[in-house]
C-alpha cells in the first residue's frame, strides 16, 4: 500500500481530528474516503463538460412534438 504525505495547518489538523472522531474513524480512513469520493466527483464534472460542449457541438434535439409526430401518436 502507498503513502501519500501533505501538510496542513494546526486548524487543518485539528478539524480533521474532529469530524474523523465524529465519524469514528481514522485520519487515515476519512483522508482516504475523502479524497477518493473527491477525484470520482472531479472526473464527473469533468466527463459532463466534455459531454455537454460534445452536444451542443452537434445537438440532434427534437421537441415532444417532434417525437410524438415520429412516433406516430
Amino acid at each position: 500500500m502507498a503513502t501519500i504525505t501533505f501538510r496542513l495547518s494546526e486548524e487543518e489538523k485539528g478539524l480533521i481530528e474532529k469530524v474523523s472522531k465524529f465519524d469514528n474513524v481514522s485520519i487515515s480512513d476519512f483522508a482516504r474516503k475523502a479524497l477518493i469520493e473527491a477525484a470520482e466527483d472531479y472526473m464527473d464534472i469533468q466527463t459532463y463538460n466534455k459531454l455537454m460542449k460534445e452536444h451542443e457541438e452537434n445537438d440532434q434535439s427534437i421537441s415532444h412534438e417532434q417525437m410524438k409526430a415520429e412516433l406516430g401518436l
